[in-house]
Order: C-alpha cells, then sequence, then structure tokens
C-alpha cells in the first residue's frame, strides 16, 4: 500500500466512456419542484403588493370615513337650537 492512497483522484481524466454529467443531472421531478418553487415565489410577491396596495387604500377609506363622521358631528352640533 502507497504511503498516500489515490482514492481515484490522482485521475486528470475520467475514464473513456463515462458519463460526466451523471452527478449533476437533474430528474423530472426535481425540474417540476424547481418551477413550482418559482410560481410560488411570484405568486407571494403578487400576494404581498396586492396586501400592501388594499392596505392603502383601506386607510384612505378609513380617513374618508372619519372625515365625513366629523364634518357631520360638526355640522349637527353647530346647528343646536336653544
Amino acid at each position: 500500500m502507497p504511503p498516500f492512497p489515490d482514492h481515484g483522484f490522482g485521475r486528470a481524466q475520467p475514464p473513456r466512456g463515462a458519463d460526466v454529467y451523471e452527478p449533476m443531472r437533474l430528474s423530472v421531478i426535481q425540474v417540476i419542484a424547481a418551477l413550482a418553487a418559482a410560481i410560488c415565489v411570484v405568486i407571494a410577491f403578487i400576494a404581498a403588493g396586492v396586501g400592501l396596495i388594499s392596505s392603502v387604500f383601506m386607510l384612505l377609506a378609513v380617513a374618508a370615513l372619519g372625515f365625513i363622521a366629523w364634518t357631520a358631528i360638526r355640522r349637527a352640533m353647530g346647528q343646536t337650537k336653544p
């Protein structure tokens, strides 16, 4: 036994006929999972944007209702007859 065993890493070239891309080849299920993950990320960003926009419109609606209530109360209190 040599003092430093090779373990096959010392060869400069793979054996002839070896499929060097086999360890990196994706299976169909991995490709489908990656596409599903990409779609989920896009939907999450869309939902976050929709949530932000709907929150802004909700705050505008609450502000408008508050303004209507404030002016109605001010008008009702100003028109009290003794």
